[in-house]
């Protein structure tokens, strides 16, 4: 009965997914329109993964140079087989904060906000703290502000919230860190925002997003969301609980205005981004800084800048910002060099939209923007992120400012100094951990963006000597065929000027690299895409044959991780496992699959094996985000939304041992400790959390609930 029900929602998800097709205008086109084949693949992609995600609806457009195209997948209400549309109206979620941060900075344009001013001059209601915090530490989540301390009680409000209310939540509790020190995502924070605006400039928030963004860039379907009024197109939530979908739990989302309380459609998203790429709304210098990374004090990128995260995607300059709360999953990507934009909205809370707006991606744009390549060696591995890293950073930066980085050529060669200096095999294997760090931080300004400012170079020489064909079929042909055309440019004697090179060792490696690259990277791999229905007994051993010898091949093991995970949500570990273990044939050192794999034990009850496969990944990489503490918390929820607590307190086990003094895996392991009535030992974690920060105020409301 329970696979002729899924069989339904499937063929339904199909149905209204086909009843829903619509063709752009001709008005519309250009001579870069996607074609109709294209287009016709992403959405039978489209309606695959939402089956395999179990997705009631979901509604996706973009925008490449003067061709928009929406559409509309599924149910907006799966009760009333209303379908989704373009115009279905979604809770956007945290994508509220971009639009808050516009009207922040349309106000300093203004002269009614400074950015480093203290925030009680715009909001003076707002308690003073132990130290200031500025405007333009709140737009880059540097302010120190609390994200929600007490979900149970702050994630669950019912009751319509005012500003002032909506402040008095979190206006009393200390700040978690001294402001520019600490990145820490805040919806608290942009809460603090949407009050600056209204101090600053006399109107409600609402009114003022409305009037200065919605209104100029024709946004009619986006305002503040209201369970009072009539909305047009609302769809309506769901959740997954226990493996089935239920309709969302209802909050009023009103105490989270500033940061996540907006609703809108994909057409007006798209109107958004139009907007964007073509400047309007701000001046140029304005969308620069917007667009900038903050730094903290420690000297590294935050990779946020002012509402926005700003990281590149593949070698394109990117913007983006996701959205996830009661009844939504949104998020929005723009590369505004470009004249590209993805924006997709979901009614299924959690849902991952990344492989819709991946996919769309190397659709339209015909380029593998997260083609990545996997050394069997941890060394080689290292070095290869060296090339990456500066082809990914420095054309998406020479593409955004259409200028070199360096200061001077003292400057630059000082940059190609810092590369050649830590691309040393026999260095890197002598010290690695440390070799490793200045690997790390090349790209920040902690190391004055030595590989951003040698890659801007390479790609404005490349677009000089060779034309902007050259660069650009360089950047679609990958980081080694980048790396290779620089090379022979600035070894060649037909050079017109000489340019700064790299040491023989790393030019030899790159060129030997390139050579294993094209065997194995055919158009066969660079069009695979690993999913649930992937017939892994057949692909496995074709790329086996193919890698086998390699130096350097295609790194698949995200997407194998991610499928392996699947199976384990749908209670197939054996399939998971058998999935892993091809992986692990393929990448021996990847810390990716020795990590999944641990997973994977512990979702079966063999802890010990679960622990093993842990210790190995750490000691492939410990500065890995597969082994980070973020990660230990998140794969953790899997375990309790599986309702596995025995299995979830065996991992958070592990991941104390790896991280001792994280006060927040404390607090994590009280709460399974309650799930599994054993009080006591809930009590000692929750003491052990506020022994390691006194000021983690959920550990001492929950102690503080149990010892009364």
């Amino acid at each position: 009965m329970a696979k002729r029900l899924k069989l339904g929602l499937v063929l339904l998800f199909v149905l209204a997914a086909l009843s829903s097709i619509k063709t752009a205008p001709r008005s519309q086109e250009s001579r870069s329109n996607p074609s109709p084949e294209a287009l016709r693949a992403y959405e039978s992609f489209v309606v695959r993964q939402m089956a395999f995600d179990e997705i009631p609806g979901l509604s996706v457009g973009f925008i490449k140079d003067d061709f928009t195209w929406a559409k509309g997948f599924g149910y907006a209400d799966l009760e009333n087989r209303a379908p989704a549309k373009p115009e279905s109206s979604y809770r956007l979620a945290s994508i509220t904060k971009t639009m808050t941060a516009v009207a922040v900075l349309h106000l300093v344009e203004e002269g009614k906000i400074n950015l480093d001013s203290d925030i009680q001059t715009y909001v003076p209601y707002f308690p003073k703290k132990r130290w200031r915090i500025t405007v333009r530490q709140l737009l880059g989540h540097l302010g120190g502000i609390s994200h929600y301390k007490n979900y149970d009680a702050e994630g669950h409000i019912k009751e319509p919230k005012n500003t002032r209310q909506a402040i008095s939540i979190f206006q009393d509790f200390n700040l978690i860190a001294q402001p520019g020190t600490r990145y820490h995502y805040s919806t608290y924070g942009y809460n603090l925002l949407g009050a600056a605006i209204e101090g600053a400039s006399g109107l409600p928030y609402g009114e003022y997003v409305s009037k200065h963004i919605f209104g100029p860039l024709g946004m009619e379907d986006t305002r503040l969301d209201s369970p009072r009024d009539l909305i047009p197109n609302r769809v309506q939530g769901y959740e997954r609980t226990k493996g089935q979908l239920k309709n969302s739990e209802f909050v009023d989302i009103s105490s989270r205005f500033g940061g996540g309380g907006l609703r809108s459609t994909v057409a007006d998203l798209l109107r958004y981004a139009r907007g964007i790429m073509d400047g309007k709304l701000l001046k140029e210098a304005t969308w620069k800084a917007m667009f900038s990374s903050m730094t903290l004090r420690n000297g590294l990128f935050t990779w946020y800048g002012m509402g926005w995260g700003v990281q590149p995607w593949g070698a394109h300059f990117a913007v983006s910002h996701s959205g996830s709360q009661p009844e939504t999953k949104t998020h929005l990507l723009v590369f505004p060099t470009e004249k590209f934009a993805v924006a997709i909205a979901s009614n299924l809370e959690g849902a991952n939209l990344i492989p819709y707006v991946r996919r769309l991606i190397e659709i339209i744009l015909d380029e593998d923007v997260e083609s990545y390549a996997y050394a069997p060696d941890k060394v080689l591995q290292s070095l290869y992120r060296v090339v990456y890293s500066v082809y990914a950073y420095g054309i998406s930066a020479y593409d955004w400012n259409r200028a070199p980085l360096f200061g001077n050529h003292d400057d630059l060669n000082e940059a190609f100094a810092y590369i050649n200096n830590y691309t040393n095999e026999g260095a890197l294997r002598r010290n690695f951990e440390e070799t490793g760090k200045k690997i790390a931080a090349g790209v920040h300004p902690v190391s004055k963006q030595a590989f951003t400012k040698v890659g801007a170079y390479m790609a404005r020489a490349l677009e000089e000597e060779g034309g902007r064909e050259l660069l650009l079929s360089s950047r679609k042909r990958g980081p080694l065929a980048f790396f290779n055309e620089y090379i022979k440019l600035s070894t060649g004697n037909s050079a017109p000027k000489r340019h700064p090179r790299f040491k023989a060792e790393l030019a030899n490696l790159v060129a030997g690299w390139e050579k294993d690259w094209n065997r194995t990277y055919t158009d066969d791999v660079r069009h695979l895409y690993i999913s649930p229905e992937t017939n892994f007994e057949e692909v496995g051993p074709k790329l086996k044959e193919m890698f086998s010898g390699a130096s350097i091949y295609p790194d698949f093991t995200s997407d194998l991780a991610g499928v392996a995970q699947y199976f384990l949500e749908k209670n197939d570990p054996a399939r998971a496992v058998s999935i892993l273990t091809l992986g692990q044939d393929f990448y021996p050192v990847s810390p990716v699959i020795m990590a999944y794999q641990g997973l994977a034990s512990l979702w079966q009850g063999h802890v010990e094996t679960g622990r093993n496969f842990y210790q190995k990944a750490y000691a492939l990489d410990s500065t890995h985000p597969i082994v980070s503490a973020d990660q230990f918390i998140i794969s953790a929820d899997l375990f309790v939304r599986a309702d596995k607590i025995r299995e979830a307190q065996a991992f958070a086990n592990i991941a104390v041992e790896f991280y001792p003094k994280e006060a927040g895996l404390y607090v994590g392991m009280s709460t399974l400790c309650l799930r599994l009535g054993e009080k006591q030992k809930a009590v000692a974690y929750l003491k052990k959390a506020l022994s390691l920060n006194p000021d983690l105020e959920e550990a001492r409301r929950k102690l503080r609930d149990l010892e009364k």
